[in-house]
């Protein structure tokens, strides 16, 4: 469950990236990405795991990103925050009021 923030709450200065895929010469997706805006967030840890993906060890930090309601946020879009990507996972309005954005992310590590 989600806590409303205030907008003082909103320190973190993050990237919000779209995904945009291409195919390259020889016929292989890539996935770049591209800056939509850079907001003010603010970021809670909720949740650590280990997984494995493809044979290999993961960690998986699960964390909620509130930032101000902007329309177009969606997954499978993510959040820049330095050297840290974290990918959205769900994005809701938790009061109907578009005020906020409520962003359930979840950033992968080696």
């Amino acid at each position: 469950m989600c806590r409303l923030v205030s907008e003082g709450e909103l320190r973190t200065r993050a990237i919000l990236e779209t995904p945009v895929d291409t195919v390259d010469d020889s016929g292989a997706l890539v996935r770049a990405w591209q800056p939509v805006a850079s907001v003010w967030a603010s970021v809670s840890p909720k949740r650590g795991a280990e997984v494995f993906v493809a044979g290999e060890q993961e960690s998986v930090l699960t964390s909620e990103v509130v930032v101000r309601w902007r329309p177009e946020v969606a997954s499978p879009m993510r959040f820049r925050i330095g050297a840290r990507a974290l990918l959205i996972r769900a994005a809701f309005d938790p009061d109907g009021r578009r005020r906020f954005l409520v962003c359930a992310c979840e950033e992968f590590s080696a």
